[in-house]
């Protein structure tokens, strides 16, 4: 019996050794993997510190890079030295120096002078006489002793928006303005453009809507009137279109509208492009008549003359009479006609002295057919006129701006009929700038308006008729033309980075 005890009790403790054994296998495994493991996440984590901190410097430069060009790209002639700055944790900025960069002048274009670049991504088709913008203007580096490097190209483009489709644009409202309100008699075959957070457009039919606001959610109706249009959600970029003319101020890019006669930015005024002409511009003032001045308070000229001034007791058009856009005048209506389909017609400048402007447009198919092959003309209204009027059609391309007043309304009327065969909407081609005017505008009676052109606009624009039909509708200009280098410009740059 002693024989079998012994061997019961050999047994069990054979198998727990097996089973400590067995643990101290499996455990020391799993160290070995957590070590390797653990391991293996360190060298994870050290990697991913590498890349965060590359990708930090890379971002860190990248910033650096479109605050040089933010800070000095948008200003007229200006020139700046090699630009070297460095970031925390390595790498850096190189930027080539630039001289005489004038990014506003129309005359800068990818086909003049030749050696300028053409954009990596132009939004405008090669084919067109402009060619869109325009030239490579900074080119920078990472630090040099890093082994990954950066290669930075700025495509610095300009162009006029409304050219571009953009054919209502509502800018930011001055200080102190009451809230913009655009007419629901409008329709924009195009894109509406909205700086103004408190802008009502709603009524307004447009094809596409782009809100630039930081806040706002303000949008249109779609081009069939049918419903709200859901805007655009890309990425909004800085786009300034006044700019600075020099000093630590940099491009302004708050949607403002100041491009009739800006005094800190000269170069892509109305007013300048307007008074460079020589003599192709006619002053119309109470001055006494010179080469370029028609003194509006003496009658002169007639209805055949490029311009035509007349103290009517008897008015043709008679002032309007309907509040708030009612004003009054003495016994006489001073008016001023500008026969626009005159070849040696010139540019327009009203600066005193006239009640009534009357843009005489074209009244037979012939004349309406030989004034689109006409040089544009810029109308700039600097006079707080009351009352502007256009007649029959008008096919040569207009520039009209209007301002730079405090909400004083202006009343435009349209009269006449079409010269197409078949009759129809009166056609009017027109590019219409207003600086801070409260405008109301009056559709034929019976008819209605066809623009080609656009509006820029920070002021509201009502219509007198109350309903909310379709009165006027904005079409894009297919043949811009000289308008390229008279329109006012936005400008932008569009970055491409290479590794």
């Amino acid at each position: 019996m002693h024989t079998p005890r012994h061997r019961s009790r050999t047994r069990p403790r054979g198998a727990a050794m097996l089973v400590v054994l067995a643990f101290t296998i499996v455990g020391g495994i799993s160290v070995t993997a957590w070590t390797y493991l653990l391991a293996a996440r360190v060298i994870q984590a050290s990697r991913m510190s590498d890349s965060v901190a590359r990708h930090i410097t890379w971002g860190n430069t990248a910033a650096i890079n479109q605050q040089y060009n933010f800070t000095y790209a948008y200003r007229h002639d200006v020139t700046q030295p090699d630009l070297t700055a460095t970031v925390s944790g390595g790498g850096g900025e190189v930027a080539a120096a630039f001289f005489s960069l004038s990014t506003f002048i129309s005359a800068n274009t990818y086909s003049n002078p030749a050696t300028f670049a053409a954009p990596f991504n132009n939004i405008r088709k090669l084919i067109t006489p402009d060619n869109s913008v325009y030239y490579t203007r900074t080119t920078g580096t990472s630090d040099a002793s890093q082994t990954e490097r950066l290669l930075y190209y700025n495509f610095q483009k300009s162009y006029p928006p409304s050219l571009l489709g953009d054919l209502l644009i509502v800018h930011a409202k001055p200080s102190g303005a009451a809230a913009t309100y655009i007419t629901d008699n409008l329709k924009v075959n195009g894109r509406v453009v909205i700086f103004d957070s408190g802008a009502n457009v709603s009524g307004v039919g447009a094809t596409e809507c782009l809100n630039r606001t930081k806040t706002g959610t303000n949008t249109t109706k779609n081009n069939a009137l049918t419903g709200t249009l859901l805007p655009q959600n890309f990425p909004s970029i800085p786009t300034p279109s006044a700019g600075s003319a020099g000093g630590a101020t940099g491009a302004v890019v708050t949607g403002a509208l100041d491009v009739l006669n800006n005094t800190n930015f000269p170069i892509n005024s109305l007013y300048t492009k307007l008074t460079t002409t020589g003599t192709n511009y006619f002053d119309l003032s109470t001055a006494n008549s010179s080469a370029n001045n028609v003194e509006t308070d003496q009658d002169s000229g007639d209805g055949s003359s490029d311009v035509w001034v007349n103290d009517q007791t008897t008015p043709t058009y008679p002032a309007p009479t309907t509040s708030p856009y009612n004003y009054t005048y003495g016994t006489k209506l001073q008016t001023v006609t500008l026969l626009l389909k005159s070849p040696t017609m010139r540019h327009i400048r009203v600066v005193s002295g006239v009640e009534q402007l009357i843009l005489q447009g074209q009244t037979n198919a012939a004349d309406y057919t030989s004034a689109s092959t006409l040089a544009p003309l810029i109308i700039l209204v600097e006079q707080e006129i009351r009352d502007i009027r256009f007649v029959g059609e008008n096919s040569r391309p207009i520039i009209l701006g209007v301002g730079t007043g405090t909400g004083l309304p202006l009343y435009m009327g349209w009269s006449g009929s079409s010269t197409a065969s078949g009759g129809g909407p009166l056609r009017w081609r027109l590019h219409l700038i207003n600086q801070s005017r409260l405008i109301y505008l009056a559709p034929p009676s019976g008819n209605n308006v066809s623009f080609t052109g656009g509006i820029r606009t920070n002021w509201s624009i009502y219509s007198t008729d109350p309903t909310s039909t379709t009165r006027f509708t904005l079409n894009t200009e297919t043949s811009p033309g000289a308008l390229t280098t008279l329109l006012p410009r936005d400008a932008w740059f569009e970055p491409l980075v290479v590794q």
